[in-house]
């Protein structure tokens, strides 16, 4: 039986090894970077991006494979907070055509070669990585399941367009120092610059 804050760490460690093995793969970037492409060709990711550049959003397209590692119990799953989740709010007309663009996107994957080459690229570099191996031994041993998944999920970022913030220009009438707090302030003079002019 292995306690909660040593499961804890061996998940920590195995997901370390994992990302450590997978960055040193250049395989598995090479097959990535042709599933982007292919993500990129199909007419339905290519039709709901020109809908979201309409609106005036821009859309940032990458693949950024994340290693999910999860330990099976016989009370349930283990594993990691993600990370990398981040939240954001849009308008229902945009947040339903960054879904459009996801489900095309996942349809690409689901469909396509490329999903299933990187599943394999990845148990192989992760299962000869050394360091992983020594951790799922321990964990297999005290009668856990070990389980990589690999998750691309985030193919696209949308921004909507919003008004360019505010530059806060000095005039050469208003001195420099009542534009800056001051903190500003104290850290231009710890650097030796001056805020006013002689």
């Amino acid at each position: 039986m292995i306690d909660d804050k040593a499961m804890w760490t061996m998940l920590e460690g195995m997901q370390s090894a994992a990302e450590e093995a997978l960055r040193d793969d250049p395989a598995f970037y090479e097959t990535l970077r042709s599933l982007k492409n292919e993500i990129d060709r199909d007419p339905r990711v290519q039709s709901a991006v020109s809908r979201l550049h309409s609106t005036g959003s821009k859309v940032y397209s990458s693949l950024i494979p994340r290693i999910k590692i999860r330990v099976r119990t016989s009370a349930g799953e283990i594993s990691l907070p993600d990370r990398n989740k981040r939240a954001t709010e849009a308008s229902a007309p945009i947040a339903h055509l960054t879904q459009e663009l996801k489900n095309a996107a996942c349809a690409v994957m689901i469909r396509g070669r490329y999903r299933e080459e990187l599943d394999v690229i990845m148990n192989q570099a992760v299962g000869a990585c050394d360091r992983f191996e020594g951790i799922a031994a321990e964990v297999e041993k005290a009668g856990y399941e070990v389980v990589i998944c690999l998750d691309l999920s985030a193919y696209a970022q949308v921004q909507s367009s919003a008004p360019a913030p505010r530059r806060l220009l000095a005039s050469s009438t208003e001195p420099l120092a009542r534009l800056l707090s001051g903190q500003d302030l104290k850290f231009l003079k710890d650097l030796g610059i001056k805020s006013t002019e002689d």
